[in-house]
């Protein structure tokens, strides 16, 4: 395609008013997000954009003939209908997917959609009518409720007022060039029935308005239902509903595994739907890129320190937990952390090193480094095993990546175990089903009977290192910790 045509294909696509929603959308999700999701949700609203712009085109073509708009992709022949038909039909399935399966999520994807829905009605439908202002009220509302969403979180209400404010305002603005030629063509809009006059008075009260209402915004305070912490490592803290600073909640890391991000790892054992069901407080940090770009924790020397990082991870995720304390109330007694892979590695690492701060800890297919003298815990540390019999990235039996040795699921229990001060010979509790991907109840937990911290490995029969999991399983991990508080 020469960029001839690509020049004309952006052009029908409104490309100013395109370019302002999706920078508007990069800007809004840089600020909710790190960098990463944001250009990924700028390209996704503007696949929706396209679609809206080049419809409008193709559907107020023969008016646009009618009036001799030349400057338009169609009328001047830069563009035939037929092309921009096919790539409308190309690009919708590409934007539903993407909307949907990107970074904005179902729910969030699924909101901006309907905005974009509205957009496609107004040339169809709304734009005849004296309502014509509502398609462009809901799409400038769903349009940053799409991205709040996409966070786990829900928009603050005077962002959805100024957005539907501003989008009426637009509609105003946007039609006066042409006022006279929509009435010569039947189109019966607000704008058109009111008036050049009227209508750019109704902007301009608009446009204060929703100046009035940023102004008077609520004043963001420590107790909002989330907040950011970590300095230049920057994280998003999330209150469960009903948090009270009068009264404490627990607290849990959540830490994603190798070459993973916190978003993805959210996604795949859902522990914040868990927290905010079970009243705990939730943050999922991010580790550090390495050399190659994957982000990482320095957890052991097996697992997964490639490229020699100096990076302190266990004395980040302290700072976390000192800051966050104190921001907002959190139980002392209760300070929990939960990890997938390199994350389970790093939950370890942080109970062998700051046994005085967590109270429990949680890891889905981890280990730690054979070498038992790297783990200095002091204090009694409560701590689950979670590992599937066929997990083929770290073995149950335990083994080596690069040359350094990693423990196996028993071996690891049986360590923290001899820690807590546990009876050496555990008891094996009753099967039950953990994982709905796998038939029967598949989880057999290896129970040790201690004083001041429970020990449990919780072995999968067939589970892989990434087993497919419900919110119960999230549910169920989280309600274990819960009931081991820091003696």
């Amino acid at each position: 395609m020469s960029l001839l045509k690509v020049r004309a294909f952006l052009k029908a696509a409104h490309f100013g008013p395109t370019l302002i929603v999706t920078g508007i959308s990069f800007i809004l999700a840089s600020i909710l997000w790190w960098e990463g999701p944001a250009y990924v949700i700028a390209f996704t609203v503007f696949f929706g954009q396209l679609l809206i712009g080049w419809s409008n085109d193709l559907y107020d073509y023969e008016d646009d003939l009618k009036h001799g708009r030349a400057s338009k992709p169609l009328v001047a022949g830069d563009l035939t209908a037929t092309e921009l038909h096919h790539a409308i039909f190309l690009l919708l399935p590409i934007a539903i997917a993407a909307n949907i399966v990107g970074p904005l999520g179902f729910k969030g994807g699924a909101v901006y959609l309907l905005g974009v829905g509205c957009g496609i009605a107004y040339n169809f439908y709304f734009k005849f009518t004296f309502i014509s202002f509502l398609p462009y009220v809901i799409a400038c509302a769903a349009l940053p409720a799409s991205i709040y969403f996409a966070t786990g979180q829900n928009p603050p209400l005077y962002i959805v007022i100024i957005g539907a404010i501003l989008g009426t305002a637009f509609h105003f603005l946007n039609v006066i060039k042409d006022l006279k030629e929509d009435r010569e063509s039947n189109i019966g809009g607000l704008p058109q029935r009111l008036g050049k006059s009227a209508s750019v008075s109704i902007a301009i009260l608009l446009l204060m308005l929703a100046g009035f209402i940023y102004a008077n915004k609520p004043t963001a305070t420590q107790s909002s239902s989330v907040f950011s912490v970590g300095g230049d490592r920057p994280t998003f803290v999330t209150l469960p509903t009903g948090y009270s600073k009068s009264n404490p909640a627990p607290l849990i890391i959540d830490l994603h595994g190798y070459m993973s991000t916190s978003v993805n790892h959210q996604r795949f054992a859902m522990m914040d739907s868990a927290a905010k069901k079970l009243g705990v407080i939730y943050v999922a940090p991010d580790g550090l890129p390495d050399t190659q770009g994957y982000q990482f924790w320095n957890a052991s020397k097996a697992c997964c320190n490639f490229y020699g990082s100096t990076v302190d991870d266990a004395a980040y995720l302290q700072s976390l937990i000192t800051e966050i304390s104190q921001k907002v109330s959190v139980d002392q007694k209760r300070i929990f952390v939960f990890g997938h892979s390199n994350g389970a590695f790093m939950a370890y690492k942080f109970a062998c090193t700051y046994s005085n701060t967590v109270a429990a800890v949680a890891g889905l297919a981890g280990a730690m480094d054979s070498d038992a003298t790297l783990c200095g815990a002091q204090k009694p540390v409560s701590v689950l095993e979670l590992h599937g019999t066929s997990d083929e990235v770290i073995n149950y039996s335990g083994g080596a990546i690069v040359g350094n040795s990693y423990t196996s699921a028993l071996e690891g229990a049986q360590r923290w175990a001899a820690t807590n001060g546990c009876a050496e010979l555990p008891t094996t509790g009753n099967s039950f089903d953990l994982v709905p991907s796998l038939s029967g109840a598949e989880t057999v937990p290896t129970i040790y009977s201690c004083s001041d911290a429970g020990v449990e490995l919780w072995s999968i029969k067939g589970g892989a290192h990434g087993p497919i999991v419900d919110s119960n399983f999230s549910t169920s991990v989280l309600k274990w910790l819960l009931a081991h508080p820091k003696a």
